[in-house]
């Protein structure tokens, strides 16, 4: 059995004392107040089981570095730092139980700042923990606690800057200089609940110090992780992207003016942050729960340069931090000189939009979906379009000119060959094909919308195949402009007026929505954006008044073949019911009756189907007789 001596706190009272002693079964073989106690009197073989609060925790440890003893901790009521840092159970009796069955004390990193010894964590500006939750007693109480830490993210948030000095796994010495709005390290990430969550392999006495660096680019950022959090909180391995983590054996933090931090709650202010770990070791018992889950040789660097360098480090300290990030120099140098190269007008473009439209205009007279479908694929208007997006947004002259350039000469190649082919083919009869893309309404508006969205992004990002934003947007571009081509071929005004509309809504559905996403994207900052974005906002808003219309129409149209559609009346059956037109009001209707009708029946089935939709209407009628079963 261990020799085990209780060490209490001297301003115990004798009546608590007794009760402390009351609660550990087996009783230990001594007890003394930490004011008397001489560590000279105790060797390797001892056992010390300290209930102390914080400030004297800190004197014991100092007295511990030049003895072998071995210590484990109750816990205590002002033992909160100490309790939190060794993962101390907050039972007294259960404490005192993994101390009574402990055998060999694992060797535990301790963390050293400025010389001064850090029981749990350092806190460097704004901590982590608003994007976590600690422990709940239920989800409900745990969602409202995540809650209340969602709505601190909407504030005005002012990033610092910072120089860290560390070395790497190979022992080089590296310096990052990066704006952030807190550093959260401690000593081993088991002891620390933000960091059980997101690293899962350190070990206790791994010999290293544990970085977490909190730089967002955007306020989005952080408040798009606090509501993915809200309702399922992060654990295991989902580090955001906007936190760095670090480990490294010493690391310097400096800036150009005091950092003020929290030490194990207890806030100071230095110039330079030496932070490195205690080099004797103390043989000090963690809780079970720290032993069991311990794991070695974890990641050394996660996100460490995603950080923000640089000129997008010197933006972000400039103001308060931006709503939506900023993109990074090296990006936008990059989808600049691509946007540049795409407005030019070139003669493969010419080709590819010549044949692009070739093929379409075949697939309408066709009625054939899959060939126009390759036409969509082949044709090359993304590139000038998203270059015209970009110019609005950025307010620049000679992109947007170089843009609309080469849309125009693409649609008036476009327009030439759908002419000339509706020309020299004799059809001239309307088909599904055809009418789909001479009605436009609000449903075109939002595929224009989301069209713009994925090909901003797919150039943004240079992981996305750029073909699949050719794509999204060629589907919703090459039809109509066949169409309309097919419209002056037939001269049929109201063909060539719809495509001509269907195709400037998804031109400036596509701009508008491509320029919102570039914003998001950070590529402009929003005073030069603002005039861009209202001048394709007032274009979007003119066009969508006769799309709303249309739509308006549809909507009636769609209740009036809902209300017919499979409608007994006397007369029959109503069935195949479609709107011919709506000013005035004709239907064409195939009515399913027992016995052939006469002319009177057919006026009288017209004031039936008056009388069912309330208004008055001119009737395309069939017939359709219902055959009794045939007996033999």
């Amino acid at each position: 059995m261990k020799k085990i001596t209780f060490v209490y706190d001297p301003e115990t009272e004798q009546e608590k004392l007794d009760e402390l002693l009351g609660r550990l079964d087996p009783k230990p073989e001594n007890h003394i107040s930490f004011a008397k106690l001489d560590l000279s009197e105790y060797s390797s073989h001892d056992w010390l089981a300290c209930s102390l609060p914080d400030f004297l925790l800190k004197e014991l440890f100092e007295k511990l570095k030049e003895n072998e003893v071995n210590v484990g901790l109750l816990p205590h009521p002002k033992m909160e730092q100490g309790r939190k840092g060794f993962g101390i159970n907050s039972n007294f009796e259960k404490a005192w139980e993994e101390i009574q069955k402990a055998g060999e004390i694992p060797e535990t990193d301790l963390m050293q700042v400025n010389g001064q010894v850090a029981f749990n964590s350092l806190v460097i500006g704004t901590s982590l923990s608003i994007l976590y939750t600690n422990s709940a007693s239920n989800f409900l109480e745990g969602v409202k606690i995540r809650f209340s830490q969602l709505l601190k993210l909407f504030r005005r948030v002012k990033l610092k800057s910072f120089t860290i000095k560390y070395k790497n796994s190979s022992e080089e010495e590296k310096v990052i200089e990066t704006a952030a709005m807190g550093i959260l390290a401690v000593a081993h990430c088991e002891s620390n609940l933000i960091f059980r969550r997101v690293i899962q392999k350190s070990g206790l006495d791994d010999g290293r110090v544990h970085l977490l660096i909190l730089a967002p680019k955007s306020l989005f950022s952080l408040i798009q992780f606090g509501l993915q959090n809200l309702f399922f909180p992060i654990k295991g391995g989902a580090l955001p992207r906007f936190v760095g983590y670090i480990s490294t054996s010493e690391v310097v933090i400096s800036s150009s003016g005091n950092i003020q931090f929290a030490l194990d709650a207890e806030e100071y202010e230095e110039k330079e942050l030496i932070i490195n770990l205690v080099e004797e070791k103390i043989k000090l018992l963690p809780g079970a729960s720290i032993i069991e889950a311990e794991e070695q040789d974890g990641p050394a660097e996660i996100n460490a340069k995603s950080l923000p360098t640089g000129k997008l480090k010197e933006e972000l300290l400039h103001s308060y931090l931006p709503w939506v990030r900023h993109a990074t120099s090296e990006e936008f140098r990059e989808l600049f000189s691509m946007l540049r190269q795409n407005a030019q007008t070139n003669s493969t473009y010419l080709v590819l939009m010549a044949l692009s439209t070739m093929i379409a205009t075949f697939g309408l007279f066709g009625d054939s979906a899959p060939v126009v479908i390759g036409a969509m694929i082949l044709a090359p208007l993304m590139g000038p379009i998203i270059s015209l997006a970009m110019g609005a947004l950025r307010q620049d002259s000679l992109l947007i000119k170089n843009s609309m350039i080469t849309i125009f000469w693409g649609i008036v190649i476009g327009l030439f060959f759908s002419i000339l082919i509706s020309i020299i083919t004799p059809l001239e009869a309307l088909n599904d094909q055809i009418t789909a893309r001479i009605r436009p309404n609000l449903l075109d508006l939002g595929i224009a919308i989301a069209s713009g969205i994925a090909g901003a992004y797919a150039y943004s990002k240079e992981e996305i195949s750029k073909t699949l934003a050719g794509v999204a947007i060629s589907v919703a571009l090459v039809p109509p402009l066949a169409v309309a081509g097919i419209g002056i071929g037939w001269t049929d005004w109201n063909v060539f007026s719809g495509a001509m509309l269907l195709l400037g809504t998804n031109l400036a559905g596509i701009v508008m929505a491509a320029s919102l996403t570039f914003l998001m994207l950070g590529f402009s900052p929003f005073r030069l954006a603002k005039r861009g974005l209202l001048i394709s906002l007032g274009i979007l808003i003119a066009i969508a008044l006769p799309l709303g219309l249309s739509f308006h129409k549809m909507v009636a149209e769609n209740k009036i073949i809902q209300d017919l559609s499979g409608k007994e009346i006397p007369h029959g059956l109503l069935r195949e019911v479609k709107v011919v037109q709506m000013q005035p009001l004709k239907l064409s209707v195939t009515i399913l009756s027992e016995s052939a009708l006469d002319e009177q029946d057919f006026q009288e089935i017209r004031k039936e189907i008056e009388a069912e939709i309330g208004q008055e209407i001119s009737l395309e009628l069939t017939l359709g007789v219902r055959m009794g079963d045939i007996k033999k």
